[in-house]
């Protein structure tokens, strides 16, 4: 089942660093640029083959485990043995991935929500996120379990925002109420049967929960 962040992801449609991911293509770009220029290769190229076209480049280690992926649709992961799904997106972009093959971030574009984005995880699971939507609005959020400082620019205003416990702490500067595009994002959602308690600690982790009570009374 798609999760209730995803779902509110699609819904606003607002929601490894730069350069390890400009690396990882980069090595990429090599690899293919070696491969092309290999003997066996140039007596077969003929004229205008400069482009390699491929749906997904892997880049494996010395031990054949993939460490590197460049792709149209790239896998889910895979986190102490288990699938987790994306929802409903599909991801394209590059993924990297650690000695044990275990996914720890990549640059990725998001469809159909239009988002982009650069993670960072643990193996854990994610831990960093820097992006930004199709039309507008950027986050940059760091967390660990309910802990959580982020950034924030969106329909909603500019902000700083310090969540503890899975509850928001402190948001500077303080927002009147949730934007229109949150909060209808929250109400379909509760149309669509998640649990309202569900539904309140998304918000709550986002908002003061104040705001969120008078969002999800309206």
């Amino acid at each position: 089942m798609q999760t209730l962040e995803s779902r509110i992801a699609s819904l606003e449609r607002s929601n490894r660093l730069l350069a390890r991911g400009a690396a990882a293509l980069v090595l990429g770009m090599v690899g293919v640029a070696l491969w092309s220029a290999s003997p066996a290769q140039s007596e077969t190229r003929t004229a205008g083959a400069d482009v390699l076209r491929v749906r997904m480049l892997e880049i494996v280690d010395a031990q054949g485990t993939v460490r590197v992926r460049v792709g149209s649709n790239l896998p889910d992961a895979v986190i102490d043995g288990k699938t987790i799904g994306r929802g409903n997106e599909s991801v394209a972009g590059i993924m990297l991935y650690d000695g044990t093959g275990q996914e720890r971030g990549g640059y990725v574009t998001f469809e159909p929500s239009g988002n982009i984005g650069l993670t960072l995880d643990s193996r854990k699971g994610q831990v960093a996120l820097f992006a930004a939507g199709p039309d507008e609005g950027a986050t940059l959020r760091l967390w660990n379990g309910e802990e959580a400082i982020e950034l924030r620019a969106d329909s909603d205003g500019s902000r700083l925002t310090s969540v503890a416990g899975g509850t928001v702490t402190l948001q500077l500067p303080a927002i009147a109420k949730v934007g229109e595009p949150a909060c209808n994002a929250y109400r379909e959602a509760r149309a669509d049967g998640y649990p309202a308690e569900e539904i309140a600690e998304a918000c709550s982790a986002r908002f003061p929960v104040e705001l969120c009570r008078q969002c999800l009374a309206e």
